[in-house]
């Protein structure tokens, strides 16, 4: 299956090596290269270079919504839809915007007016309202921390809307955080800490992951101040050592059109780590 690879910036990797991994990920067949974005021009530049480094088909998922007007990632997405010759995709997220499922309509229309009519336009989603949303307007959906059982139930409620509304179901993505180390203990630990502060701390997450089951996992989290389990670092992502880990992404990658491979680094700026999950996970 087509796969996608995403360094985050948070990673500390250098410009210099996230070149050099992006070169290695087209080498090893990746699909495209994907990046999370705050709400500025920066990921659209870090696009911009990551493509010109290896000629990979580039996105990003997703920019915040509640960060800037459409007018602004509109613009930014015109031109790197020109610069990349239309082998960009822009997912948007609501970000921290109340009520997304009523305020998002009109931004996407926005967004899309003011967009190429060619260029796919995705919208990152969680609960059944925006599920919909995405079913009835966007090109694509973007999926997150979600178990094998999450995504399913996910596909079954865009592919009810879009039929209700009487179009084709979205493409299905996600990003799968996946750490690969000879201490698979560090690798499943370095994933557990990348869910807590949105199971924790995001209003929206904590609800997705306890649709998910995770309730008491949380409480338990919290209770105790203690480190998530491995069945909870196991359903939601794949981690541990090299040669384990490649079944373990795979299962979570069943039921999406695009699994992203989201590299987490055992340590900040550790290149080296980063090489061993793009090589773990290439495609097949």
């Amino acid at each position: 299956m087509p796969t996608g690879f995403a360094i985050d910036p948070d990673q500390g990797l250098s410009e210099a090596d996230e070149d050099q991994l992006v070169r290695l990920a087209a080498e090893l067949g990746y699909d495209s290269a994907w990046t999370p974005s705050r709400a500025d021009a920066a990921a659209f530049d870090r696009c911009r270079r990551w493509h010109q480094a290896s000629g990979l088909p580039v996105g990003i998922s997703a920019v915040p919504a509640s960060g800037r007007p459409a007018q602004f990632y509109a613009e930014e997405a015109a031109r790197l839809w020109r610069d990349t010759d239309a082998r960009f995709t822009l997912a948007v997220g609501s970000g921290q915007q109340p009520h997304p499922a009523h305020t998002m309509p009109s931004y996407l229309v926005e967004l899309r007016r003011r967009l190429s009519p060619s260029q796919p336009l995705y919208l990152a989603a969680l609960g059944p309202l925006m599920l919909r949303l995405a079913a009835e307007v966007a090109d694509g959906v973007a999926l997150n921390w979600c178990t094998a059982d999450q995504v399913a139930w996910s596909r079954q409620q865009l592919t009810d809307a879009a039929r209700a509304a009487g179009r084709p179901l979205p493409k299905v993505i996600e990003y799968i955080r996946t750490a690969v180390d000879s201490d698979a203990g560090l690798a499943q630990r370095t994933v557990g800490a990348a869910a807590l502060p949105y199971a924790l701390r995001i209003p929206a997450y904590r609800r997705h992951f306890e649709r998910m089951g995770f309730s008491e996992e949380l409480r338990r989290i919290e209770a105790s101040e203690g480190a998530p389990s491995p069945a909870f670092v196991g359903a939601i992502g794949a981690a541990g050592a090299p040669g384990e880990t490649r079944a373990r992404f795979e299962r979570l990658a069943s039921g999406l059109d695009l699994p992203i491979v989201r590299v987490l680094v055992v340590r900040p700026g550790d290149a080296e780590s980063a090489r061993r999950v793009l090589e773990e996970c290439r495609p097949a």
